[in-house]
């Protein structure tokens, strides 16, 4: 009898026909399994439509809430401008009048005085009192407007406000008063303070005021404004 000849492709060994024949038999089950449990099926679609309508009713729960909230929230009373406040007057922001500035008299004011004035802070103010005590007193309100720093300008808005009263000035005797005290005066300074002091050694003392023009310092503007704080007693 004559042998049926298979290709070399068709061979297969023990082992791959016995893996051939399990993996016929699982497609073969694999296909045919659903039809063993039909029962099943309706519990499982029961089971999902419950859980549909329990998911609904939480929806329609937790909108009746957000609801109630919401008109709760409308119900409240609203903070309008026009209820929490009254309507405004137009006088209520009116800037308040600054009070009229009185004149101080420029040998007496003290520095709260001084700093009523327009531009005058209190650095102006103790400088300006500073100044006057050098001096021993103003004879003249021109004499504000010398005083280290200020500027003119400043001293054109106050002048109006300024006024000289009977105050006496501080005198220094050019024949007793020392090298030390002259120099201390704005208006003399130490290179005239000694020359002072030398020109009384030299002539015994001043005889009159006008001998002070004899010193090389002096000029006609320097001896104008010292001839109001020195004097020559007998």
């Amino acid at each position: 009898m004559r042998k049926f000849y298979l290709p070399p492709i068709f061979q297969f060994s023990r082992k791959e026909r016995t893996g051939i024949i399990l993996l016929a038999l699982l497609i073969v089950v694999t296909h045919y399994i659903p039809d063993l449990w039909p029962a099943s099926e309706p519990a499982v679609e029961e089971d999902l439509q419950a859980a549909v309508k329990a998911f609904e009713q939480q929806l329609i729960s937790d909108s009746i809430v957000t609801s109630a909230r919401r008109d709760t929230y409308n119900r409240r009373p609203r903070w309008t401008t026009e209820r929490s406040f009254p309507p405004m007057k137009k006088d209520t922001f009116r800037h308040a009048r600054k009070p009229a500035i009185k004149p101080i008299d420029i040998n007496t004011a003290d520095t709260l005085l001084w700093q009523l004035l327009p531009g005058i802070g209190p650095g102006f103010a103790r400088r300006i009192v500073r100044f006057r005590e050098a001096l021993g007193g103003f004879y003249s309100i021109q004499q504000v407007a010398e005083c280290y720093g200020l500027p003119d300008s400043t001293f054109q808005k106050i002048q109006p406000f300024l006024k000289i009263g009977d105050s006496s000035l501080k005198i220094l005797d050019l024949n007793l008063t020392d090298e030390k005290s002259l120099a201390a005066h704005p208006y003399i300074r130490y290179k005239l303070a000694r020359q002072i002091v030398q020109y009384r050694s030299m002539h015994a003392g001043f005889s009159k005021v006008s001998d002070l023009r004899q010193l090389p310092l002096v000029d006609d503007i320097i001896y104008r404004k010292l001839e109001y704080y020195i004097t020559v007693k007998p």
